[in-house]
């Protein structure tokens, strides 16, 4: 088992509604488990995360949970950020699709630091790989509205599967589909999607700025 990461999991609550996606949460969360071999108890887990919700405030909530090799759960809640529009910017470097570390969220963030750090002034900064197509952001999937049809890039590009990505791929909202970093001077918008802020537009400080290399 590997000590030297911790898997983990951003979840909205609401007063009344409870955890949104929690099923998909917990999916995701087990087949990491799986894949790097920690300890979960997935039934315990979700009898945490019941009780911890009679200690939360009449207000939405930020949870984060945390998973580390030996199966030992850390639960913490934030403030929830607004759906606002958020400045964003390419990456000055392309991600590594072969990562498999993009494919799962863990404490393990260096790429995504890095990309922040190099693209001050912005929120966010919007990834691509080694073969010039979009993947996603510092913080959430992407959905870029191109000819009517709203596309997200497929896992194979590099990135997370998000709940609330599935979630909307599940309903036929979006469709997933290759886009290639050029697609973006001709978007008509663009989106980042999560499952706490749900849909943020995007305001892009360049759209043509990064040339694959």
């Amino acid at each position: 088992m590997n000590e030297s990461f911790r898997l983990y999991e951003a979840i909205l609550w609401e007063p009344g509604a409870g955890y949104f996606l929690l099923d998909r949460h917990l999916q995701r969360l087990a087949a990491s488990a799986a894949r790097f071999r920690f300890a979960l108890d997935a039934d315990e887990v979700r009898s945490r995360l019941m009780e911890f919700a009679d200690e939360l405030p009449d207000a939405a909530r930020k949870l984060r949970l945390e998973l580390s090799a030996n199966g030992d759960v850390f639960l913490e809640h934030v403030d929830v950020k607004p759906s606002t529009a958020v400045r964003a910017a390419l990456a000055r470097d392309p991600v590594d699709s072969r990562d498999e570390f993009l494919r799962h969220k863990t404490s393990r963030r260096g790429v995504y630091d890095a990309a922040l750090r190099a693209r001050r002034g912005v929120r966010d900064v919007l990834l691509w790989n080694e073969r010039g197509e979009l993947t996603e952001t510092c913080a959430a999937n992407v959905v870029v509205e191109l000819g009517g049809r709203r596309l997200t890039p497929p896992v194979a590009s590099g990135l997370l599967p998000g709940t609330f990505r599935a979630e909307l791929l599940a309903n036929g909202e979006i469709q997933e589909d290759v886009v290639p970093l050029k697609a973006l001077e001709r978007a008509s918008r663009v989106f980042m999607v999560n499952s706490v802020r749900r849909w943020c537009p995007v305001e892009l400080a360049d759209r043509g700025g990064v040339r694959a290399q």
